[in-house]
């Protein structure tokens, strides 16, 4: 007799979400892929550069506002904020398109340092506490862009500081009714929307991560070929290669054995190509078009033709019953690392030449090669916004 299972209840199934979202990878990249693809990439950087600056300026104007010679050390200290947060907000709005991991936790490391210097040196009873709720800022960075473990390394030192400050105030004699009553206050403001945030982004990280993939063989589709492409790493004289294989006369597999029989065909020529060339990166950007894409490097040997032709040769043993590919290639001239062009416009048109070769393939019978036009990465005139 079967077991009957009883529900999860909402507290375990909260659990055991919250356990999936802190174990998933975070890609630093992803929300900044999305405000590129969005054009929302300005108006973001206006927004962390203009926040970063009035936060930074607080200490200072309240230093000016009282009596600074008798405590010089702490003018001093929120002069140092504001011109270190200067050259984070310069580094911020130069950046192409944002800072690498690295530079951002060191951006945040020192926002948390400077934000707890200016809650504790602040002037009156209780402003200390009320300072904190700054730290709002800083994890809804942290929200979006680093993920749920340096959200939770923020938010410990958000309330260490709270924690802190409170037992201080109490200490001097500030009756604990108030200084409870405004320290959870703060933490309830720092806390409520970046967690429900949090929560949100980990569900639909999980469904954005799923819609970089095509759903029937794997591979990457063409959104996932385009973050692929977007990924650090391309040295000075980077060459990327496109090879684009179309599969000859496929829809005569699906009228002769039927679409099950096709879509094993596909699943075969996938996994075939994959292991071909598991260094580059695999799409299936049509129903039986797929691409290829390699980096390398310039004067690297780079044999094209004999690699399409090993492409080629694959395609025609992976599956049963057998066919064959129609193989056009396309390259980039080598680009420096700081180039400023967008990848994805390079891609773009590096698929088009691969696909204008393909077709000469086709056309002179298939299952051959064509090598296609060079593309000249600077005459693209695109730039990061």
């Amino acid at each position: 007799m079967p077991v009957r299972r009883t529900p999860a209840t909402p507290i375990a199934r909260v659990r055991a979400e919250s356990v999936r979202i802190w174990k998933t990878a975070h890609r630093y990249d992803m929300f900044t892929d999305y405000l590129v693809d969005r054009g929302l990439m300005r108006s973001t950087r206006v927004a962390v550069v203009v926040t970063l600056l009035v936060l930074g300026m607080q200490p200072l104007l309240f230093r000016l506002g009282e009596s600074a010679s008798k405590e010089p050390h702490l003018l001093a200290m929120a002069i140092v904020i504001i011109v270190v947060d200067t050259g984070w907000a310069v580094l911020l709005w130069r950046a192409q398109p944002w800072l690498d991991v690295r530079l951002s936790l060191s951006f945040i490391t020192t926002s948390c340092i400077f934000l707890g210097e200016a809650a504790l040196t602040m002037p009156g009873p209780l402003l200390g506490l009320m300072a904190c709720s700054s730290y709002a800022a800083m994890l809804g960075y942290v929200v979006f862009f680093h993920g749920f473990r340096v959200f939770a390394l923020t938010m410990a030192s958000a309330v260490a500081m709270v924690t802190i400050i409170s037992v201080r105030e109490i200490t001097d004699g500030t009756p604990p009714i108030q200084v409870i009553a405004i320290a959870t206050g703060v933490l309830a403001v720092i806390s409520t929307v970046p967690v429900m945030t949090l929560m949100l982004l980990g569900i639909l990280t999980v469904d954005a991560e799923a819609s970089e993939f095509d759903s029937l063989t794997g591979t990457l589709n063409r959104r996932g070929l385009h973050r692929e492409i977007r990924r650090p790493g391309s040295a000075d004289g980077t060459i990327f290669v496109v090879y684009l294989l179309d599969l000859d006369g496929f829809k005569s597999v699906n009228d002769t054995h039927g679409h099950q029989t096709g879509d094993a065909v596909l699943v075969a020529v996938s996994r075939a190509l994959s292991e071909a060339i598991p260094q580059a990166a695999l799409a299936r950007v049509g129903g039986e078009e797929f691409v290829v894409v390699e980096r390398r490097v310039a004067g690297q040997s780079m044999d094209l033709a004999h690699q399409a032709e090993l492409l080629r040769r694959v395609v025609r043993t992976s599956s049963q019953p057998p066919v064959t590919a129609s193989v056009g290639i396309s390259l980039s001239a080598p680009m420096p690392s700081t180039l400023a062009t967008d990848p994805t416009l390079l891609l773009d048109r590096l698929i088009s030449n691969a696909d204008e070769a393909m077709y000469t393939a086709k056309n002179a019978g298939g299952d051959r090669t064509h090598v296609g036009d060079v593309v000249d990465v600077t005459d693209l005139g695109e730039r990061f916004s």
